[in-house]
């Protein structure tokens, strides 16, 4: 980047903005925003951790598949900074940063270093003008809600922007200076990219098309600008930039060689053709292509995912999206240019992956690889209103600048403030993002953390998910090639919104709740629980007084025994009655994650059925504590009590046969109609379980 004293000062000064804003953006709060640690990102930890274990692969298999070398960018950082959220999201941090770096430097080639080497005559006037382009589009998506909010979240997409960023810069690099080293150094980027996500694999159909219709337009005579100078050297600059490619995707490449499943493994889930082409699959394309463009404009077409996005939320807000149209439409109008072609051709290809995953949509994902791209759309428009502004004030230049400057610092502070507060201010501190990125369960982690007494007896955690990932990474620390087997003998998952554990009086216990599965206010009345909110309110920690000290009525295995079956209907809820079972344990059953139904019913007098319900077991059975009491329920949609004269039960094993405990039928028990007078009764004498 040879430039003048002046313009090397407007170039670093460029520089400098851009990585003050992005450092800005993508730091701060980092500890507080996103809350938790998504699921995603959790199973990419976990599989880190095996790359630490001495077990990384190229291709991590779990999870639908993911290419690898994220997991090593990872586990490079839980090495330095140990296991927390922030080690899992620190290398898309510095991935977002770099990408606004590069979408400078990309804006430098395209608009800059390439009009000077044309001689061309600048669009918007001389001085720092020649950088407006290059520093506004850095800047868009050094501020971007999107390209932020992907910054901070320890997943892989936001690397698909770095590498194709990069490849683009560099390649645009090569092509003005006619040095095959940076035909090579492009090439290194595009077969880095295609080692993180699978919206990677489209990058090199964006250049074999741009490719293709730069030389058969020069070829043809209709490009009257830059036409190719040298096609020999032109061939062998690409040929070398797709073989460096080719070098480093050859070990992911050879593992899809050898595992030719595994390449379509998660495309083909989502694709619109798993099923075959069809008349009904273009329609679909088409609905898809519909509302992953208009997301980009219309307030309210956003992604609707909150873990992806402000639900709704456009990725342009109004006024930058008036200004990303002016850009398309030049664009559009200057296509035999190969910059405005380019970036056209770019957009256009990187968004396929988005019109061909209809699993859902909009989706701002799979279109990550339009970034940073698209975001010179708007920095064309914005440059083009500029050269309007002083072509006007032609006479009185001072003034006319004055104008530019303000329309440029009101367009790129609109476009940061609304992000800022969008995210910071909104979607951050909102309790459906806690929600959506399962704070409660790091919120359970921190306070274990903070209390490493209470792991000195029996935790139970309810979640709604078994051996959520986002605790099994944080505090478990489990590898993925050990996950079946690791096992805590003081920790016990279950799920509190159909199951609860009853620690006996004399074994201490702590039973933390996680917001995703807290019990309905029906059981919290039954035990008369105390949930006491702790950490950041997404957990409570819950005490009891009840313990139910009956002798068995039936032994179903020889771990589980039933101690009674009862039923009520819910003071809120007079059309629907609950059934309560009473089990008892002598500890976990056998290997694996092994899972009971259970299956429910209200009788009347002749013996039949009134209502049915079937309801996964909230405790695996590998999770059952050694002499452990717990409940669970069903509920079954029935109003008239006074009908029901007894209850029913049956417990299969998932996928095999019910069990045939003793004075069944078919599985089925028949049980006496009991009420819940006589399960708190028996309470009532067990005295006070007090659990920490």
């Amino acid at each position: 980047m040879r430039q003048n004293s002046k313009h090397a000062r407007w170039l670093w000064g460029g520089l400098l903005a851009v990585l003050i804003v992005a450092v800005f953006f993508r730091f701060w709060q980092i500890g507080d925003i996103p809350p938790g640690l998504f699921g995603d990102e959790a199973t990419d930890g976990v599989d880190a951790l095996d790359v630490l274990a001495g077990r990384g692969q190229v291709f991590f298999p779990a999870n639908y598949g993911r290419e690898g070398l994220h997991m090593w960018i990872v586990a490079l950082s839980l090495k330095l900074f140990g296991v927390s959220p922030f080690a899992v999201r620190l290398p898309s941090v510095l991935a977002g940063i770099l990408t606004a770096l590069a979408t400078f430097w990309l804006g430098y080639e395209l608009f800059v270093h390439r009009q000077e080497r044309s001689g061309e005559q600048q669009t918007v006037g001389s001085r720092w003008w020649i950088y407006l382009i290059p520093l506004a589009a850095a800047l868009y998506v050094s501020t971007s809600f999107w390209h932020v909010h992907f910054s901070r979240f320890g997943i892989r997409g936001v690397f698909t922007t770095t590498t194709t960023a990069l490849t683009m810069a560099a390649l645009w690099r090569a092509l003005n200076t006619h040095r095959w080293r940076w035909f090579a150094i492009s090439g290194v980027f595009l077969g880095l990219g295609m080692h993180f996500y699978t919206a990677s694999r489209f990058v090199p159909f964006v250049l074999v098309a741009f490719y293709s219709a730069w030389l058969l337009l020069s070829l043809l005579g209709v490009r009257q600008q830059d036409r190719l100078s040298s096609m020999l050297h032109f061939a062998v600059g690409t040929a070398l930039q797709f073989a460096v490619a080719a070098l480093v995707f050859a070990p992911l490449g050879y593992y899809f060689f050898t595992h030719p499943g595994s390449f379509m493994q998660r495309a083909g889930e989502v694709s619109v053709f798993q099923d075959g082409a069809s008349l009904q699959a273009l329609t679909t394309i088409a609905r898809a292509a519909g509302a992953n463009l208009l997301q980009f404009i219309w307030p309210g077409a956003g992604d609707q995912a909150q873990f992806y996005n402000l639900p709704g939320r456009a990725v342009f807000d109004p006024l930058t999206a008036v200004l990303a149209l002016a850009g398309v439409t030049i664009s559009a109008k200057r296509w035999r240019n190969p910059v405005y072609g380019f970036l056209l051709t770019w957009f256009t290809v990187m968004a396929l992956p988005a019109f061909i995953a209809v699993d859902r949509y909009p989706t701002l994902p799979r279109l990550l690889g339009v970034i940073p791209g698209v975001y010179f759309f708007p920095a064309i428009g914005l440059s083009a209103l500029v050269g309007a502004i002083l072509k006007r004030w032609g006479e009185d230049r001072r003034w006319g600048e004055i104008v530019a400057v303000g329309i440029v610092v009101i367009a790129l502070f609109t476009h940061a403030a609304l992000a800022y507060r969008d995210y910071f201010r909104i979607w951050g501190p909102a309790p459906a993002t806690a929600e959506a990125f399962e704070a409660d369960m790091a919120a359970a982690w921190r306070w274990l953390e903070a209390h490493p007494d209470a792991e000195q007896s029996q935790v139970y955690l309810s979640s709604d998910i078994y051996r959520h990932p986002t605790f099994m990474f944080l505090h478990e620390q489990t590898p993925t090639s050990e996950w079946f087997a690791h096992r805590n003998p003081n920790l016990h998952w279950f799920d509190g919104r159909s199951a609860w554990p009853l620690p006996a009086p004399d074994q201490p216990a702590t039973i933390l709740v996680g917001d995703s599965a807290s019990p309905p206010d029906f059981i919290v009345a039954l035990l008369d629980l105390e949930l006491e909110s702790v950490a950041d309110g997404t957990v409570a920690l819950a005490r009891s007084d009840v313990y139910p000290d009956a002798p068995p009525q039936v032994l179903f295995t020889d771990q589980l025994a039933l101690l009674e079956q009862f039923s009520f209907t819910p003071p809120d809820s007079p059309e629907q009655m609950v059934i309560v079972q009473v089990w008892r344990t002598s500890g976990p059953e056998g290997e694996g994650w092994r899972r009971y139904q259970i299956q429910s019913a209200l009788l009347d007098a002749s013996g039949q059925q009134l209502a049915h319900a079937s309801d996964a077991m909230g405790f695996v059975s590998t999770e059952w504590p050694r002499e452990g009491v717990f409940i669970t329920w069903q509920v079954l949609p029935w109003a008239d009590e006074e009908r029901v004269a007894g209850t029913a039960l049956r417990l299969a094993p998932e996928g095999e046969s019910p069990l045939q405990p003793a004075g069944s039928a078919d599985g089925w028990l028949t049980l006496p109609l009991e009420t819940p007078v006589q399960f708190t009764s028996s309470s009532d004498e067990a005295g006070k379980v007090d659990q920490q």
